[in-house]
């Protein structure tokens, strides 16, 4: 942690069991049927399509990582005109060169299976976003202080749903 503190600028620090415990959601879901009743063969679950837990649990747990930087870094790679580079956002974000440790979650899980479903209401992916359920790391960020937060959102939004929303957790 000491190296980590020194030289790295932005750190995301993720734990396996937070990974098993979203992948065991995703696979407990898509068996239930409460996701929809397709599920695609090849998902980004697992490049094999979707396995049980016991069978291959760290390829899931791998590829919801790559997905999350494949998110955070997709600014750098499309155009747009409210893209903005990797650096610009941990420069907002880490006020202090010693914080500089950014808890990440991702919503909606289902889109890591590839599961058929109406997508879901920008108010309840803002509401996920704030769950220790989808969180990468072990934290309740209900009883945490933030110092920043950045809300990487990709997609047909409007500004104003996002106003709304911010507003709402402010």
């Amino acid at each position: 942690m000491k190296e980590l503190s020194e030289h790295a600028d932005c750190v995301l620090p993720i734990e396996n069991e937070s990974l098993f415990d979203i992948v065991s959601k995703i696979n407990q879901m898509t068996k239930c049927g409460k996701l929809g009743s397709s599920v695609k063969q090849t998902s980004l679950v697992t490049s094999s399509g979707i396995k049980t837990t016991k069978e291959k649990p760290f390829d899931a747990m791998n590829n919801i990582v790559a997905n999350l930087l494949l998110n955070l870094t997709s600014s750098a790679r499309f155009e747009g005109s409210l893209n903005m580079d990797l650096n610009e956002i941990t420069m907002n974000l880490v006020p202090f060169p010693r914080l500089h440790y950014l808890v990440s979650s991702l919503t909606p899980l289902y889109t890591l299976a590839d599961v058929n479903v109406p997508s879901r209401r920008l108010d309840q992916m803002f509401s996920d976003a704030f769950s220790k359920d989808h969180q990468l790391i072990r934290a309740d960020p209900k009883h945490c202080l933030y110092l920043a937060c950045a809300l990487l959102v990709r997609g047909n939004v409007h500004v104003s749903d996002l106003r709304r929303n911010i507003e709402r957790f402010a």
